[in-house]
């Protein structure tokens, strides 16, 4: 049995230790902390109040991860070994951190377990670049998939047109081809420009440089580079005429309302009307993109974002979609501190709400 002198000496030790390091009983059914080091740092729980009540530590771990942690503390007993595994807990102030885990059973006489030694260490950064480097293989193979399938169809029926040119001497026949393969080509590069954005908006380095933005006329351009498109479906577009300056990334505000005014074109019917508002608050600002197309199925609508969602469709005119551009749009709202919601009812129509809060250059 340990004597005075003996806690006092594993107070030197264990207080001098970054990682948290407890002494346990060996009872799997009544668990009871009979030393520690100090655990307030990475714990948020003083060890004062974990000797009178143990039972607090269960109360900072994740919900998610409390099975796991009994678990493993039962299977080093029972198994008479070092068990390792990774946990969450959420301190007083609602951040939630990593922690790594082992319990170590130490063995005494005719192989009985005495004790339990506990390790904890924060292990957030380690985490995090875990999840990073998840992320970038899920891009690769997500990219990968594209150039596999996507990018292979467009590019094939290019290849397949230009020989049938080669083969043939009609100009009429020719001329079609070629404007197939400019369509396809058309495709292609679209693919292309929604794959780079992609690509650009996952890497957790992006920058947004915040510049005052004259809204409307950021509207009227984007709206003008479809005039193409607008005439040909013969869509009325409704823009605001206002005058409101406000402080966001110009490129990638463009790059949002492009997408988002890309959509409601696409997927609008013809002789319909297309509403932009805007709505400037104390709080931020507010854009409405209404329009009055083949709306998004309820089933579809958990998926929408998703990146190469099976949520894609046709345009009403055929146009082709990535499955790509709303995943990049919300990516691209958030890094701006916003949100973005969708009203949608099939048949009638869809309403994307874009929204930015106020934030100093």
């Amino acid at each position: 049995m340990m004597n005075i002198s003996t806690y006092g000496m594993l107070d030197v030790i264990f207080n001098n230790i970054e990682h948290v390091l407890f002494v346990t009983n060996a009872d799997e059914n009544n668990f009871n902390v009979l030393h520690l080091n100090d655990t307030n740092q990475t714990l948020g729980v003083k060890k004062e109040l974990l000797y009178k009540d143990p039972f607090l530590l269960f109360k900072t771990i994740h919900s998610d991860d409390k099975k796991l942690f009994i678990q493993s503390y039962k299977s080093s007993i029972k198994e008479k070994k070092a068990v390792e595994f990774d946990f969450r807990i959420i301190k007083s102030d609602d951040e939630i951190c990593w922690l790594y885990g082992k319990f170590i059973p130490v063995i005494g006489d005719y192989g009985r377990i005495n004790r339990v030694v506990g390790v904890a260490a924060d292990v957030s950064d380690r985490k995090k670049e875990e999840f990073r480097l998840t992320n970038l293989y899920k891009v690769q193979g997500d990219v990968m998939k594209m150039l596999a399938h996507d990018l292979r169809t467009p590019i094939s029926g290019v290849k397949i047109l230009a020989e049938s040119i080669l083969a043939s001497n009609k100009k009429e026949l020719s001329n079609d081809h070629l404007s197939r393969i400019i369509s396809n080509c058309n495709e292609t590069l679209m693919l292309m420009e929604d794959l780079l954005s992609y690509i650009q908006t996952d890497a957790e380095h992006i920058q947004i440089n915040l510049s005052d933005v004259r809204v409307e006329q950021s509207i009227n351009l984007v709206v003008e580079s479809f005039s193409t498109k607008i005439s040909e479906k013969e869509i009325t577009v409704n823009v605001p005429n206002t005058q409101t300056i406000f402080s966001l990334d110009s490129l990638r505000f463009n790059q949002i309302l492009t997408n988002v005014i890309s959509n409601a074109i696409k997927f609008s019917n013809r002789n319909s009307r297309i509403s932009i508002s805007l709505e400037s608050t104390k709080k931020g600002l507010i854009v409405n993109v209404s329009d009055q197309g083949i709306g998004i199925p309820e089933h579809m609508m958990s998926a929408i974002f998703d990146v190469f969602t099976t949520s894609r469709r046709s345009g009403t005119s055929g146009e082709k979609a990535t499955g790509l551009g709303l995943s990049i749009t919300k990516r691209l709202v958030e890094f701006h501190g916003g949100k973005i919601q969708l009203i949608s009812k099939e048949s009638e129509g869809t309403t994307v709400q874009l929204t930015f809060p106020k934030i100093n250059n």
